[in-house]
């Protein structure tokens, strides 16, 4: 009998509405009897100490919306870069856009933001010299960049004159470089409430003044250099992927000024080769995690910087998520008049390969809102202990580097002949990643912490 050619197709299309419906019941079931569980631990056992507390903290000095929040960036991480199951809706978009996928890097960069202010307090609150603090954030940076180059030669070359320089843990280690070195050197160690009703209401957005002048200078750098850099041959804010797109207007200009200046700088051998944009459209060598990016990777450091002020300063909970919801909706706003409402045609397009200013805005304004959720059940209502992420926030560095290093290796992937399915590749996904979730749940019982 002639079977068509279309009905796998259909079929399949068929299962992505099963397979996801099935995989959104288990994890809430299972959600509900962790946290019915947990609940019941609780009251049995009032303890006045993190469960997974490293040293013991008091449960008021470390907050869990935290630990909750870096857990689930390094969790969804895992399972975007385990396939997300094929959807391209919780993969990356190729250039402009938004996915699902996209904003789990700029999360996982903010909440690093967010944790500055509240460990360089900590620092000074125990004596340790200003110059100290900074000599341990350039050297924490230096490792971080170190181990992101060594993680690109795993599938990359290791060859010297091949090496790509740039990559995800390197872009950390320039932000948090850039954030916590700028707000250790200024931030002050005896802190001075301003006087009057205004001064009262923006205290935390008054003590990052300094912060937030970096932040319009490196804004106004990245602005400068984008619409005025140039390759000869190219217009001047080109902004897209160069190849054929759009007709193969600019088939020599991929990137725009970022990509001009990567090449330039480091040139085509030691940048990511394999890019999607690259793929799709045929153009030149891009790198997702450019020279040019770090200075909107930095700004959105900074802006993380303010939501850990607003921890410092703000004690009543109210006032702290009216804050980050705030700050959510005005970011949110002006990242989409950048965008102009629109994929393609705003002045400055939301695209994460270029890490835009539009992007920086949008990505920290869902970082706030969700924040504030995690915030509002964990720390003030104390309905939920951050569940089966806590965990993995507390080891999040360890978990990328351990998945970045077993990618390709069985229990954590396999594959069958007919991985063509949605439903298969989702299991997969999901099975690669509970395996990362355990491990993280069994180091933070064993009390087990790797920072760098």
């Amino acid at each position: 009998m002639f079977k068509s050619p279309y009905l796998f197709v259909y079929s399949d299309e068929v299962m992505v509405v099963t397979s996801l419906l099935l995989l959104l019941g288990v994890l809430i079931g299972a959600w509900i009897l962790y946290g019915v569980l947990r609940l019941i631990m609780m009251r049995v056992r009032r303890s006045a100490k993190l469960r997974y507390g490293d040293k013991e903290l008091a449960l008021q000095q470390r907050l869990r919306a935290l630990d909750t929040f870096r857990g689930m960036a390094i969790v969804f991480m895992i399972f975007v870069n385990d396939g997300a199951g094929g959807y391209w809706w919780l993969e990356h978009d190729t250039w402009n856009g938004l996915a699902a996928g996209d904003l789990v890097f700029p999360a996982f960069l903010w909440i690093m933001g967010v944790c500055i202010p509240l460990s360089i307090k900590s620092a000074f609150a125990k004596g340790i010299p200003r110059w100290k603090i900074v000599l341990h954030i350039f050297r924490r940076s230096c490792i971080m960049f170190l181990l992101g180059v060594s993680l690109n030669t795993i599938y990359g070359s290791n060859m010297l004159g091949e090496l790509r320089i740039l990559g995800v843990l390197q872009r950390l280690a320039v932000s948090y470089l850039v954030a916590a070195g700028f707000y250790a050197l200024t931030a002050p160690k005896y802190y001075t409430p301003p006087r009057g009703a205004c001064g009262q209401a923006l205290k935390d957005v008054l003590s990052c003044a300094w912060c937030w002048v970096l932040a319009g200078i490196l804004v106004a750098a990245h602005t400068a250099i984008t619409f005025i850099i140039h390759h000869p041959d190219c217009p001047p804010g080109y902004l897209g992927p160069g190849g054929k797109h759009d007709d193969w207007v600019s088939p020599e200009c991929s990137g725009g000024a970022a990509g001009f200046i990567d090449r330039l700088l480091l040139g085509d051998r030691h940048l990511y080769r394999n890019s999607d944009p690259r793929i799709v459209y045929g153009g030149l060598v891009t790198d997702p995690e450019g020279l040019l990016g770090c200075l909107t990777s930095s700004v959105q450091a900074l802006i993380g910087v303010q939501a850990g002020a607003t921890v410092l300063l703000q004690r009543s909970h109210k006032a702290r998520v009216s804050r980050w919801l705030a700050w959510a909706l005005v970011l949110a706003l002006a990242g989409a008049l950048l965008a102009g409402f629109s994929r393609e045609h705003g002045v400055i397009p939301i695209n994460k390969n270029l890490w835009s200013m539009s992007f920086v805005l949008v990505t920290s304004a869902a970082s706030l809102s969700l924040l504030s959720i995690c915030y509002t059940f964990t720390d003030a209502w104390r309905l939920w202990g951050g569940g089966p992420f806590r965990a993995p926030g507390l080891n999040a560095i360890a978990l990328y580097i351990g998945h970045s290093i077993c990618s390709h290796i069985f229990p954590f992937h396999w594959k069958i002949p007919y991985m063509r399915t949605h439903a298969i590749r989702l299991i997969e996904a999901v099975w690669g990643t509970a395996l990362w979730v355990i491990i993280a749940h069994i180091m933070a019982k064993k009390k087990v912490f790797i920072t760098l």
